[in-house]
């Protein structure tokens, strides 16, 4: 497999691996991880790689372990290891309500249980709700086998605390678009409104379902704005159908939180947007 974006400092130095912090992504269907030196508070590295063949755990392991160790890496020291799990099986409790011997039957009331996974929470403290979700109990064992000490959290964790920063007074709506899905965030004064995910399999599925969630939730598709991350570029036919009926419709910024190497100077911002918050917050 070759990575569909390879891109690093000519700093980078794997005999520094240790002052290192790397965040995993996984996905359907691929993964992503980055490195930030965290001497310099600087992103220094991100690949990204996509393909039909990953759809098991086992296949998705060794390819990531194959592509750390084509960077010297795989049996490294690092400072810290943070695994972003991408996936659609997860819902949120009040906090209030939430009972850690529950947790199984939050997700078998809304998802098909499976035995083959690990159930596993967060909590996300502004909300006051926790996050509930699954991951392949295989998945979970190698992760702590390679990595005994490495943080575990939900993608969505990370994209709605992304959200509620980067929102502005009033309401706003955030999207986070992925290889067949996306995510939709809608923050009013500072609190998270709505959440769900969306499958869609062409633009005009994208467009309905967003613009009618939107339409759902009474949020003005003239009036408030509507910010894209993830797999998108402003030039593409989504973001172009979804203009028609979005006035401002905008994209993730970097709010120059963290340094970015030059190497990545031609990676769109929003495609690492997730890797980035994660070590926005670490650091």
């Amino acid at each position: 497999m070759n990575p569909y974006i390879s891109a690093f400092d000519e700093g980078f130095d794997v005999e520094k691996s240790s002052q290192y912090r790397m965040t995993i992504q996984f996905s359907l269907g691929g993964f992503s991880y980055a490195l930030l030196d965290a001497t310099k508070n600087i992103l220094i590295g991100l690949e990204c790689y996509q393909s039909d063949q990953l759809t098991e755990t086992e296949e998705m392991f060794r390819a990531l372990e194959k592509a750390l160790d084509s960077k010297g890496l795989t049996n490294k020291p690092l400072l810290s290891v943070t695994c972003i799990i991408d996936d659609r099986v997860n819902t949120f409790v009040p906090l209030e309500l939430f009972d850690e011997n529950k947790k199984n039957d939050y997700l078998e009331f809304l998802f098909q249980a499976s035995s083959g996974q690990v159930v596993l929470n967060e909590t996300l403290e502004r909300e006051k709700c926790v996050n509930v979700y699954a991951l392949p109990k295989s998945l979970h064992a190698r992760i702590i086998s390679k990595w005994n000490k490495a943080r575990i959290i939900h993608s969505s964790t990370v994209f709605i605390n992304s959200a509620i920063r980067y929102a502005p007074e009033g309401k706003a709506a955030f999207v986070h678009v992925k290889s067949r899905s996306f995510d939709l965030a809608i923050i009013d004064e500072g609190r998270m409104a709505f959440f769900n995910n969306f499958r869609f399999n062409t633009k005009d599925d994208f467009a309905y379902f967003l613009v009618f969630a939107l339409e759902q939730n009474h949020f003005s598709n003239l009036k408030h704005p509507v910010c894209f991350s993830g797999l998108i570029l402003p030039q593409s036919e989504i973001v172009e159908l979804c203009s028609r009926y979005i006035k401002y419709l905008i994209f993730i910024e970097d709010r120059n939180e963290l340094q970015v190497s030059k190497a990545l100077g031609e990676v769109p911002f929003q495609y690492y947007h997730l890797h980035y918050q994660t070590l926005r917050c670490e650091s």
